[in-house]
């Protein structure tokens, strides 16, 4: 199992954040995370990366509890992208790229052969070899988020939690990422936070619900993201109808 949550709860600035969370997600797949602004998302997410102490309760990857572990080993294990990360100015996608190697490099020393062929691969991952020389701050929306993708497979983690990676993409460069999360879900476990419930339904093997720091639901998109579920997890009606793939498609009520 590559996460177990157990009776997890969070204060930020003396506030409580989560409340006696309880889950475990598989090995392996897509999960997807939902909910309002302010429901506890990407605390949830940075406590599941070890950045966040609980103030009460534990995570478990791979049945080690990840405040134990200090924080290179972390790294080797679990790789995150916060939302809207920036590169210093100047930057070359595979400078970028090359810092998902730190984990593995000893201090103070050139790359090796093993993180050069780490570097290669993320690049040809993502289709960004012929960029590779081009500054980060030069490239297209789509583009910097694919380097950033990059950077977190040249860390060569297991797990990998993404927090709204598919925020401010117009939607060519969203299939575009959505079709590389789905190669990455066959080989490794992916945690993802997500607002468009559609693309959530499409692209997840599960899907985890919060409200106001609180658990409502997991389980697959065709259970949670039905009508009485969301109803409880945004606070309105939501239109729900499934295609002949049996994927639902979702709308708020209204609409």
């Amino acid at each position: 199992m590559p996460f177990e949550i157990r009776d997890l709860s969070i204060h930020l600035g003396g506030m409580p954040v989560l409340h006696g969370l309880d889950f475990t997600l598989p090995a392996g797949g897509i999960t997807g995370i939902i909910g309002a602004n302010g429901s506890g998302k990407t605390t949830m997410l940075r406590a599941m990366a070890g950045l966040l102490p609980p103030e009460r309760g534990l995570v478990r990857h791979q049945g080690q509890d990840i405040a134990a572990l200090p924080p290179r080993a972390r790294a080797r294990r679990i790789a995150m992208l916060p939302q809207s990360a920036a590169a210093p100015p100047g930057l070359t996608v595979r400078q970028l790229v090359a810092r998902g190697r730190t984990p593995w490099m000893r201090p103070f020393l050139p790359m090796g052969p093993t993180d050069r062929a780490a570097v290669d691969r993320a690049l040809q991952a993502v289709g960004l070899v012929d960029l590779a020389a081009r500054p980060v701050d030069s490239l297209s929306g789509g583009q910097r988020q694919r380097a950033w993708i990059a950077l977190v497979l040249a860390q060569e983690c297991d797990t990998i939690l993404l927090d709204e990676p598919l925020n401010f993409l117009d939607l060519p460069h969203q299939a575009e990422l959505v079709g590389l999360l789905r190669q990455l879900g066959e080989t490794r476990s992916v945690v993802m936070i997500l607002h468009d419930l559609t693309i959530a339904a499409r692209v997840c093997d599960q899907v985890l619900a919060l409200r106001e720091g609180r658990l409502v639901a997991i389980g697959p998109p065709g259970t949670v993201l039905s009508p009485e579920p969301l109803r409880e997890t945004f606070g309105i009606g939501f239109d729900c109808t499934t295609l002949p793939d049996g994927k639902p498609v979702v709308l708020p009520a209204g609409l």
